[in-house]
């Protein structure tokens, strides 16, 4: 890349935009396992806990480690 075809708002948008799906993941993640520990609480199953959020069984088990 040259240097007449750097556009520094351009990267400074696609930046913030990297850093907004980053956080929005991470913001997912904790609802999530919040969700997952509450259910635990309740005396759920790994597996009734997947159908009743929706999500596999393996993804469960990961946001509990």
């Amino acid at each position: 890349m040259s240097i007449y075809e750097y556009d520094q708002a351009r990267h400074i948008r696609q930046e913030r935009e990297e850093a907004w799906e980053d956080g929005k993941r991470e913001g997912e993640q904790s609802i999530l396992r919040r969700l997952i520990q509450k259910k635990l609480d309740k005396g759920m199953s790994v597996a009734e806990i997947a159908e009743v959020l929706e999500e596999s069984e393996e993804r469960i088990r990961e946001l509990l480690q």
